[in-house]
């Protein structure tokens, strides 16, 4: 069994959500890589997209969010469909001082 993959499903309020998402961006901004804690904020990240919602631009990146049936699926129409606006939002320049 060392191939199978085994899931577990976790139900959290938007508020426990967020608080472990900060959780791990604050340990993956701590400069160690790690792939598995990676993919967990991703998938994190996804879900909570998809459940909030919101308007204008993040309406958009919910509805392909909540779409979406993978979280490889998520990003790539998201990447599709919002890549050039996303990086232009990310230049420096755009960014908050």
């Amino acid at each position: 069994m060392p191939d199978e993959v085994l899931a577990v499903d976790l139900s959290l309020s938007i508020e426990e959500a967020d608080a472990l998402h900060a959780a791990i961006e604050d340990r993956l901004e701590s400069g160690r890589e790690n792939p598995e804690l990676e993919r967990a904020y991703r998938l994190l990240g996804w879900r909570i997209l998809a459940a909030r919602g919101g308007t204008g631009l993040t309406w958009r990146m919910a509805a392909l969010a909540k779409d979406a049936s993978s979280l490889e699926e998520y990003e790539t129409a998201r990447d599709r469909e919002l890549g050039p606006i996303l990086e232009g939002l990310e230049r420096g320049e755009n960014r908050d001082p």
